[in-house]
C-alpha cells in the first residue's frame, strides 16, 4: 500500500473519530449523496429509508442526521429509518432497528410494518463479506450478498425507488450493471467515493427508478438479459410490464 493510500485512510479514520461517526464509511455515503443526490426526491420528501447490513451503524447515523435530525419535532414523526443487521447496534436517534436476516421474508414484513404498510423510497446496503484477498472469490461472495439485497428490495422498495449498494469491481461488473438495468428504468451508475481506499476493489452502484420485479422462471432467450452466467441469479427477478405481480 502506498503512502497516499495510507494517508487517505488515516485522514478519514481521524475525521470519523473527531466528528462522531462510528466508522469512516460514513463519508462514503455522504460523498455518494453529494455526487448523486440520493437524499433528494422530486415530488415528495424522503421519509422511508432502509439500511441493510447496517452494523456498526455509520450509514444509519448519516441517514439520521440528514433526514431526521434536520427536521422539526413535528416533521420527525413522518421520517422512518429502518436499520437491519444480524448484529445488535447501539441506538441511533430516529432509527428503528431490526436484528434480523435480510434473506428472511419475515424481515421484509417487519420493515413494511414499520412503514405502516407503505414501501421504502430508498434502500442502501454497505454490507460486505470478510475479504480473503482472492479477488474472484471475494467478488463471487459479494455478488450473493447483492442478490440478497436486491431480493429484499423486490419486497420493500416502492416503484421508482432508489437502491445503493457496495459491489466489488471485477470481470463481471459490466454484467451486474446490465442485469440491474433490467430492474431499474433510470440511472445505473458505479461510483468510487474519495473515502474508499485506492487499493480496495469496492465501489458502489446507484440505481434509480425501480420497476418492481416479480419472481419469474419462464425467461426466454429473446429477453434483453440473456447474457448471464451460472453464478449470477439476478435474472430470477424479472419485471414484466404487461403482467406485473406484487411480490410483497
Amino acid at each position: 500500500m502506498g503512502k497516499s493510500s495510507r494517508d487517505k485512510r488515516d485522514i478519514y479514520y481521524r475525521l470519523a473519530k473527531e466528528e462522531g461517526w462510528r466508522a469512516r464509511s460514513a463519508y462514503k455515503l455522504l460523498q455518494i449523496n453529494d455526487e448523486y443526490g440520493i437524499f433528494s426526491t422530486e415530488n415528495t420528501p424522503l421519509e422511508r429509508v432502509v439500511d441493510l447490513c447496517a452494523a456498526p451503524g455509520s450509514w444509519s447515523q448519516v441517514l439520521s442526521k440528514r433526514l431526521w435530525e434536520s427536521k422539526s419535532p413535528e416533521d420527525q414523526k413522518s421520517v422512518k429509518i429502518v436499520a437491519v443487521d444480524l448484529q445488535a447496534m447501539a441506538p441511533i436517534p430516529g432509527v428503528i432497528q431490526i436484528q434480523g436476516d435480510i434473506t428472511s421474508q419475515d424481515t421484509a414484513q417487519q420493515i413494511i410494518k414499520h412503514f405502516d404498510g407503505k414501501l421504502a423510497q430508498l434502500v442502501v446496503c454497505d454490507g460486505a463479506p470478510d475479504v480473503t484477498g482472492l479477488h474472484d472469490l471475494d467478488e463471487y461472495v459479494q455478488s450473493h450478498l447483492i442478490l440478497a439485497a436486491v431480493t429484499i428490495c423486490s419486497r420493500v422498495l416502492e416503484l421508482g425507488g432508489t437502491f445503493v449498494a457496495k459491489v466489488f469491481r471485477g470481470r463481471d461488473s459490466g454484467l451486474l450493471g446490465s442485469q440491474l438495468r433490467c430492474l431499474f428504468s433510470g440511472e445505473v451508475s458505479f461510483a468510487k467515493p474519495r473515502a474508499s481506499r485506492n487499493s480496495s476493489l469496492e465501489s458502489f452502484v446507484i440505481c434509480r427508478g425501480f420497476m418492481g420485479p416479480r419472481l419469474r422462471t419462464d425467461l426466454k432467450p429473446s429477453t434483453p438479459c440473456e447474457n448471464h452466467s451460472s453464478n449470477d441469479n439476478l435474472l430470477l427477478l424479472w419485471y414484466d410490464k404487461d403482467n406485473f405481480e406484487d411480490v410483497c
